[in-house]
């Protein structure tokens, strides 16, 4: 028969020699305690010892899909964070251009008096036009 060596979850050692005696050896910082089983022992110690080891390969299991479920929510959190992030910093550049803020001598008739009285000889800056427009839209993206 083979010997055989096993740790149990509850820290004893289960052992089986070559002639089929099985022993749980229990630790103490003391002492170690021996103790020899009969056959119905050693299935009641085994089976007790597989039940414990179930449990525990259950609530691993759980514990997995708990994690794996929280990795999945992060994972979707950054990529709207990611999403808003990149509407924010379009509108940013477009803010800080300062091209935009710039009026360009008018080519042509304004098509109202009250067009030529506000804007005169330039036409308005791309600022004058927007009024906020692109930073609202922005953060409009953010409440969808």
């Amino acid at each position: 028969m083979e010997e055989i060596n096993i740790k149990l979850s509850t820290g004893t050692e289960f052992t089986r020699d070559k002639v089929g005696t099985c022993i749980i050896t229990i630790k103490n910082r003391e002492q170690d305690f021996e103790i020899t089983l009969d056959e119905d022992e050693t299935v009641e110690v085994l089976v007790s010892d597989i039940l414990k080891q179930q449990a525990i390969i259950e609530e691993n299991e759980r514990q997995q899909e708990v994690t794996v479920n929280q990795f999945r929510q992060a994972r979707e959190e950054i990529q709207r964070l990611n999403q808003e992030n990149g509407r924010f910093k379009k509108a940013l550049q477009v803010y800080a251009d300062e091209n935009k803020y710039r009026r360009i001598p008018r080519m042509s008739q304004w098509a109202t008096v009250e067009m030529e009285k506000q804007f005169g000889d330039f036409n308005p800056s791309f600022m004058e036009v927007d009024r906020g427009q692109t930073a609202r839209e922005a953060l409009e993206g953010d409440a969808e």
